[in-house]
């Protein structure tokens, strides 16, 4: 089902030279802001969460516009979660990490290739 409101009118709010918030209603949708680390514009839900990052264009200006262009389209393409959906995703994670932190367990990162088949491409190689 659409959610409706996502094609409510998109107010842009400049809170400081870094940071944008994108409101449909009064309630924050999402915000830009920029990353000094990765010299980017980060476009993230309600939630804070990071969901695209926008190159800025070499010139006198950072093209800030393009970013809030992007957030707008997400928004209103359903790629945007609601800012409810975005505060219970960012709930769920945190409730899961605090059960693995609870059950004792380790955080695993499952390997990008099984073992066995990374040896043996490299015994292939040789």
């Amino acid at each position: 089902m659409i959610d409706r409101r996502r094609f409510g009118v998109i107010e842009v709010h400049r809170i400081n030279a870094e940071t944008y918030h994108l409101t449909i209603n009064g309630e924050m949708w999402s915000e830009v802001e920029w990353s000094r680390s990765r010299q980017r514009w980060c476009i993230q839900d309600a939630a804070g969460h990071c969901l695209a990052h926008v190159e800025h264009i070499v010139g006198q200006d950072r093209d800030v516009q393009a970013a809030i262009r992007l957030a707008k389209r997400m928004i209103v393409d359903g790629s945007m979660p609601s800012p409810a959906s975005a505060r219970a995703q960012l709930e769920a994670g945190r409730e899961a990490k605090s059960q693995r932190q609870h059950r004792g367990e380790p955080f695993v990162m499952d390997a990008p290739q099984p073992v066995h088949a990374a040896r043996q491409e490299s015994m292939d190689k040789t």
